[in-house]
C-alpha cells in the first residue's frame, strides 16, 4: 500500500510541477522593423518615458501555481517591455532619446493562461504621449499547451517573445498610432 501511495504522489508531482523558467532575452520582429521604418520615412522620431506596471513591479508570474516564469534578469515585466520597444525603434531608425515627443506605456494588466486548448498571454497596456495623446488596448497572444505541467510552462516561457512582439505590433500598427507621435 505505501508503495502505491509513492507511486501516485510521485506522478502527481511529475505532473504539476515544473522546473523555473526564466523568458529569453527579446528578439526583434522584422514586421515590427518593417512598419516602424516606413514611419521613419516619414521624419517621425520617437523617445521613452518610463514603463510602469501601476507600482506592482511584477518580475514573474506563476504557471500552474507551481513554477514561476520570469523575465531574463530580473527586470519588471514593464522594463522587459520597455527594452524590446527601445529595440525595435533603435533598428528602424526611430528612436531619438531627445526627440520632443516621449511615448510612456502602462502595462495595466498581465496574464498568462497554460489552459490545454486555450493557452495564451494577455497584455491589457495604455500608451500615452507626452503631446496628451492616449491610446488602451488588449494584445493577445495564443499559443500551444500541454498536458503536463513541465512542457506547459517551457511553453509559456518560450513564447513570451513572441507575445511582446505581437504586443509591440498591435501598439504601432493601432490607428490612434499615429497621433501619438505628432
Amino acid at each position: 500500500m505505501y508503495k502505491i501511495f509513492l507511486i501516485i504522489l510521485g506522478s502527481a508531482v511529475l505532473l504539476f510541477t515544473g522546473c523555473a523558467n526564466k523568458v529569453h532575452e527579446y528578439a526583434v520582429s522584422s514586421d515590427n522593423i518593417l512598419q516602424l521604418q516606413q514611419l521613419s520615412k516619414q521624419g517621425k522620431k520617437i523617445a521613452l518615458n518610463k514603463f510602469t506596471d501601476s507600482g506592482r513591479e511584477e518580475t514573474k508570474v506563476m504557471c500552474r501555481l507551481a513554477t514561476p516564469i520570469g523575465t531574463p534578469q530580473g527586470q519588471t515585466f514593464a522594463e522587459y517591455i520597455h527594452k524590446a520597444f527601445e529595440k525595435e525603434l533603435i533598428i528602424a531608425n526611430m528612436y531619438d532619446p531627445n526627440e520632443a515627443t516621449k511615448l510612456s506605456l502602462n502595462l495595466d494588466d498581465i496574464y498568462g493562461s497554460t489552459v490545454l486548448g486555450n493557452a495564451y498571454w494577455k497584455f491589457d497596456v495604455t500608451v500615452k504621449s507626452s503631446n496628451g495623446k492616449s491610446l488602451k488596448l488588449t494584445s493577445r497572444y495564443d499559443y500551444e499547451s500541454s498536458y503536463f505541467a513541465s512542457s506547459a510552462c517551457s511553453e509559456m516561457q518560450r513564447s513570451f517573445v513572441l507575445a511582446v512582439q505581437k504586443l509591440i505590433h498591435d501598439i504601432i500598427s493601432h490607428p490612434k498610432f499615429r497621433e501619438l507621435l505628432s
